[in-house]
């Protein structure tokens, strides 16, 4: 299998989004694409499977009728139809011949079981399903297809870090082509091997996952920045020898006169010079751009000027035997918390769990129903909402910074560290991209002053280099940060202590994620779960082998009807036994 395009170009009402862009794609292979927003990498996959136009270049398929499974962002089912139903009619349309309905049945439960729907949930209606199933019935959808190739585009935006982690497992247990749009920087270290790097005009190829893209990356603008230095030592050398031959040859020239030999030594160092300058003339050709650096002013700014002389309490927050209910369901009973100065606190728990509840209590935007939450009058609090209520959509980017008070170089040194520079500053907030409009309410943060930054989902519509920026931002930012964030990456580099929101309690882990996810480990497994955790784990380990051994045997052609259906029943209740051990440890 392979997929060859070249030089594949897109206008969109006359504006190009990418031009002569070329690769390949091989079996097997396990691909993340990376570029900032807008470089068209959602264009280029509908292109190459064939759902949108190109204006120009080619692609071509080994085999010609390769078939793609695609899960694109934007998940929607129609109304009254059941999960099984949705299953079911979407793979109807690639049975051929043969097609046997007890079998087909069958596979359907098979694959709805292998993503981890239960059997209540078959009659579910898919419109209702959370983000995250609606994910994992796409993933049906696509395996129940028999698809060659596998295409995700943004595949952990509705999923929260527990289902992020089982798409993970999920995927490299599966042995086929898989292609991943993703900001998700933990997620494309923990599930591909090669990284496209796309830009308007290129695609780059780099071997490993992120993290090792990210090392190759660094070494390549290092070798630039030693190549552009000796390019200008070069030019700079041979302008100094060009200047010197030139004054030499004319003031000799003068004195010559029918001096043989004057005029022969002359001549010489006119060759010696124009060869100087065609090779000058070479070097400006082909001249290497100087690597763009960041504005450490900016970061000088930010580390001294924003809190300079503020003296705060060691504990800036306190919440003790906190409830909150909706009705019926409780999101905190007993819950108790503290926030001190200079900490870095990641909010963790699943979708629904109470996380943006509990940042509004903090703020006073939410009432709760017992205990108390004590926050220092002296504390000046900055809110960061995905809804971006904050900001003028009429204002210039310049002009709505400008309303914190701060001087416009200031401002200018800030908006320049969050990739706004040149006449990018002058832009309507309307006509910004969401990412754009993120990071221009991050700069009216951190210039406001405040003490504290609260951000609900900061990054959530930022490409990788924008998160890179805030987080640079953030780690030279003196004031105390709480976050929510599903982005392991982001939560690796900004916290340094994590709350997780847990059976309407708040747990509290002092240390970074690496301590976080370790303890977690440990705590599962001291859990009482009726039975020995290690053995329930040996135990699903052993029914998984099954199932692949299952598995691989359901793809042999040379099948009788009656064995097909026995390891189709097999499979189905191995994996009820999977699933019910499964509950034991979550």
């Amino acid at each position: 299998m392979s997929i060859l395009f070249k030089n594949i170009s897109k206008i969109y009402n006359g504006k190009v989004i990418f031009e002569k862009i070329s690769g390949r794609i091989s079996d097997g292979e396990r691909i993340g694409i990376i570029g900032i927003n807008g470089v068209g990498k959602t264009t280029l996959l509908r292109i190459l499977m064939g759902i949108e136009i190109k204006d120009s270049g080619e692609v071509s398929y080994i085999p010609e009728d390769l078939r793609f499974g695609y899960l694109n962002q934007y998940t929607q089912f129609e109304d009254n139809v059941t999960v099984y139903d949705e299953l079911y009619k979407s793979g109807l349309i690639y049975i051929d011949s043969s097609f046997n309905t007890d079998s087909y049945k069958n596979k359907l439960k098979r694959t709805l079981f292998e993503v981890g729907f239960n059997e209540k949930d078959f009659t579910q209606l898919a419109s209702s399903l959370s983000g995250g199933e609606k994910t994992k019935l796409s993933i049906c959808k696509m395996l129940i297809q028999n698809s060659d190739v596998l295409v995700f585009d943004e595949p952990t935006n509705h999923l929260d870090m527990e289902g992020i982690k089982w798409l993970e497992s999920f995927l490299n247990a599966i042995n086929k082509t898989i292609i991943i749009i993703s900001h998700d920087r933990q997620f494309l270290d923990n599930t591909i091997e090669k990284i496209f790097e796309m830009k308007h005009d290129s695609i780059t190829e780099y071997k490993g996952n992120y993290s090792e893209y990210k090392i190759q990356k660094e070494n390549e603008i290092r070798c630039q920045e030693r190549e552009y230095e000796k390019q200008e030592r070069d030019i700079k050398h041979l302008k100094e020898v060009i200047i010197d031959r030139k004054a030499w040859f004319e003031s000799a020239h003068k004195a010559a006169g029918q001096n043989d030999f004057l005029r022969a030594k002359s001549k010489k160092h006119v060759k010696v010079m124009r060869a100087k300058q065609r090779q000058l003339e070479r070097i400006e050709e082909n001249k290497i751009k100087r690597p763009e650096k960041d504005s450490l002013a900016a970061f000088e700014y930010l580390a001294k000027g924003a809190l300079k002389g503020k003296k705060l309490p060691e504990y800036l927050i306190q919440g003790e035997n906190l409830y909150k209910s909706f009705g019926k369901k409780v999101v905190f009973e007993n819950a108790s918390f503290d926030i001190k100065r200079g900490e870095r606190i990641a909010l963790n728990g699943r979708n629904g769990s109470g996380k943006s509840t509990f940042i509004k209590m903090i703020i006073g935007e939410e009432d709760f129903e017992g205990g108390y939450i004590n926050v220092n009058p002296s504390l000046g609090i900055g809110y960061f909402s995905q809804e971006l209520e904050n900001l003028n959509f009429n204002n210039s980017i310049l002009d709505e910074i400008l309303e914190q008070g701060v001087p416009v170089q200031s401002a200018r040194l800030v908006l320049g560290s969050l990739l706004f520079r040149g006449e990018d500053v002058y832009k309507k907030i309307e006509v910004l991209s969401m990412g754009e409009k993120c990071r221009v309410a991050f700069a009216k943060l951190i210039l406001s002053g405040v003490d504290m930054l609260i951000l609900d989902e900061p990054t959530n519509y930022m490409d990788i280099v924008s998160r890179e920026k805030i987080e640079e931002v953030l780690q030279e930012y003196m004031g105390t940060v709480l976050f929510v964030s599903h982005d392991r990456y982001f939560v690796k580099r900004a916290a340094n202590r994590i709350f997780e929101i847990e059976d309407s309690k708040i747990k509290i882990y002092e240390g970074d994620y690496e301590y976080y996810t370790s303890k977690k480990v440990e705590d599962e497994k001291k859990k009482g779960v009726g039975m020995d955790y290690d053995n329930i784990r040996d135990e699903i380990r052993r029914l998984e082998c099954e199932i692949a051994f299952i598995s691989g045997r359901l793809g042999d052609t040379r099948l009788s009807y009656d064995e097909k259906e026995d390891l189709d029943r097999r499979f189905i209740e191995t994996s009820r036994s999977i699933n019910e051990y499964r509950k034991l440890i979550k």
